[in-house]
């Protein structure tokens, strides 16, 4: 008996399977750390892990796990070796988010530090893969979809390689189904995610999903996704059905009540593509074929769909409920930097009513810190959003993460102070700003944040429309628990106000012995210079990169009429800004020769403001008869001034 026993354990011992833990880290202590409640309102699970479980072979065992749920510790690291030793068991730990690389860093070593290999990929894994290979055996560089086999196999034969690289981009055609049902029940908005592209054709400063995932979009077969969605609406339902008739009494009444509100119902779907609908055509057949689906989803896209209603009434026809939009900004100045000129600010709101116009939400992703922002883009960035009545915004602090163009330009420029890893989450300020201090970029961060988040805010923007009602009530009142939670009041600089008072439109109303501008002559014919008079006068301002001046920009026709409100705003933002002032005549398309005279006179300022100067560029070049005629005597203009 004692042979048979013997034989038995030795059988059982060949019978161990080895075990993939794939570990999505999110540091316990983060100050930005969402609870389980808000994570059910506001979240949906990242789908990295998910992919690299699919491509495991069937004759390993896999575990997932998310630190949003469950924190790894030293227990759980000891039961899971004590459970399958440490020869059967290797560890993934993604690095997708550099925010919480350095809690991966942590666990990787825990588990190093006891004889496991660790594998680590991602994002940051990728563009600092040095600096992780000293916390892991093997680095993952870019997808790992075609060659993660290899990786299996040789962990199996003991001859893992410390770097691993794609040859090429894997393409969408044989795309495994991601293991969602590795993902914890419950945890979510939804666990329902999917894919149906993979890269980026723009190329944004501040994004590393081109440099990444490649700036072309390899699309997966439409009957592909149709059977994926259905697979996973059965998968789904059965689970529901379990939910209802198991478990405890308070738990099933929970779910109950998210079905009957809606937030839960079996058919909530999010499309974690980075860009949805990069291609018309491509989308136009897939919405076709979800129409047939009964299903309710969200994806992120491009803004610019609003320029096309019969494809956002599609989409909304197909299920689409949300959309997630890189706005990123309100000034148009910031977007060309950003090398996202494609968004065109003049046209966000008639862009958004159409979303909203077929009952799709709006949640824009907004960027606060770029080399054009001065202390009045808080202010005005949220005043937008709210007379547009967007669902929710996504309001973070430029962060240059390694990948990007940001973070090579502002390392080039020396600009980086802060290199701690873990502040690279969109909510500190790393490096310095041109046209503002990071205290003040800092601090205007937290106050948009409360002001957006605001009792007043939400109800303003909930009154839109009562489609899903309780849904957007719900996500807004977390986000609301969250921002209140982690966001200190913050606070406006002093100069806010003044910059904000200075950005104002005016009526034009006398029209008569108005100048063109010879600048705008030369660009437009003749017959466009005398006719197209615009009846406004608008005022537009920034503060120069050496923090010491402000420039105001005209734009319209100054005339006898508006040239004294002009005057007076200026005299105010003088006085209490104690900044030199830089007006460009360079956009004014009209002006009456009194009113240019007018606005040259600034004896007042010299009384209010002793030392605050006045100067003009580019009103020679842009009225040049008519400065040649007018009388300058006794004001301070000099030649440099006229240029």
């Amino acid at each position: 008996m004692a042979l048979i026993s013997l034989e038995s354990t030795k059988e059982s011992a060949k019978k161990v399977k080895n075990l993939l833990l794939l570990i999505d880290p999110y540091p316990e202590n983060n100050p930005y750390r969402i609870n389980p409640k808000e994570m059910q309102a506001i979240w949906f699970p990242k789908l990295s892990l998910p992919v690299i479980a699919s491509r495991t072979p069937l004759t390993w065992d896999v575990r997932i796990v998310d630190e949003s749920r469950t924190i790894v510790r030293k227990d759980l690291i000891d039961e899971v070796i004590k459970e399958r030793g440490a020869e059967n068991l290797f560890v993934g730990i993604s690095t997708q988010m550099t925010c919480y690389t350095p809690r991966a860093y942590e666990i990787a070593d825990q588990f190093r530090a006891r004889g496991i290999k660790v594998c680590m990929g991602g994002t940051h894994a990728t563009y600092m893969s040095e600096e992780t290979k000293q916390h892991a055996d093997v680095v993952v560089k870019f997808e790992a979809d075609d060659i993660w086999h290899n990786i299996i196999a040789d962990f199996e034969r003991g001859s893992l390689q410390p770097f691993y690289e794609m040859g090429a981009y894997p393409t969408m055609e044989n795309y495994v189904h991601p293991r969602i049902d590795l993902l914890p029940n419950g945890s979510y908005m939804t666990n329902q995610c999917l894919q149906t592209t993979r890269g980026c054709h723009f190329d944004c400063e501040f994004c590393s999903v081109s440099p990444f995932n490649g700036k072309s979009s390899r699309r997966r077969s439409i009957d592909d996704i149709i059977a994926e969605i259905q697979r996973i609406k059965e998968w789904r339902r059965n689970q529901l059905v379990e939910q209802m008739i198991e478990g405890p009494v308070w738990h099933r009444i929970g779910t109950g009540l998210r079905i009957l509100t809606g937030i839960e119902d079996g058919t909530i779907f999010a499309f974690v593509d980075d860009l949805h609908n990069s291609n018309r055509d491509y989308c136009k057949k897939l919405w076709t074929a979800l129409k047939e689906m009964n299903i309710k989803w969200g994806a992120q896209c491009t803004l610019f769909l609003g320029n096309e209603p019969d494809m956002v009434k599609l989409a909304a026809e197909s299920g689409c409920v949300a959309m997630f939009v890189g706005l990123e900004s309100i000034n148009q100045d910031v977007l060309t930097e950003m090398n996202k000129g494609f968004n065109q600010d003049k046209r966000y709101e008639d862009q958004i009513k159409c979303f909203h116009d077929h009952g799709i939400m709006v949640n824009p992703g907004i960027i606060f810190g770029s080399d054009a922002d001065d202390e009045s883009v808080f202010e005005n960035t949220v005043e937008f959003l709210i007379k547009c009545r967007v669902e929710l915004a996504y309001i973070n602090i430029s962060t240059p993460l390694p990948g990007t163009a940001l973070f090579e330009r502002l390392k080039t420029e020396g600009r980086i102070f802060d290199w701690n890893w873990a502040n690279y989450d969109g909510k500190h300020v790393v490096y310095h700003p041109k046209r503002m201090t990071p205290e003040v970029l800092q601090e205007g961060f937290f106050w948009a944040n409360r002001q957006f988040f605001s009792i007043p805010s939400i109800l303003t923007r909930m009154s839109s429309t009562r489609r899903r009602l309780v849904s957007r009530w719900v996500m807004n009142w977390r986000f609301r628990q969250l921002i209140q939670r982690t966001c200190p009041q913050g606070r406006l600089a002093p100069l806010a106000k003044t910059l904000k008072k200075l950005c104002v439109e005016l009526p034009s109303i006398d029209t008569g012995h108005l100048i063109p501008n010879a600048l705008n002559a030369v660009k437009s014919s003749v017959k466009e210079a005398t006719i197209q008079i615009d009846r406004f006068l608008k005022m537009k301002v920034k503060k120069h990169e050496g923090l010491t001046t402000l420039l105001i920009d005209l734009e319209g026709t100054l005339d006898r009429v508006n040239v004294a409100e002009v005057k007076k705003r200026i005299l105010k933002a003088a006085r209490k800004a104690k900044m030199d002032i830089v007006i460009n005549f360079e956009h004014l398309k009209y002006a009456a020769p009194e009113a240019i005279s007018a606005l040259l006179d600034w004896k007042p300022l010299h009384r209010l403001a002793p030392a605050v100067r006045v100067k003009v560029m580019n009103l020679k070049n842009s009225f040049r008869e008519t400065v040649d005629h007018l009388s300058l005597a006794g004001l301070e203009i000099t030649r440099e001034d006229l240029s």
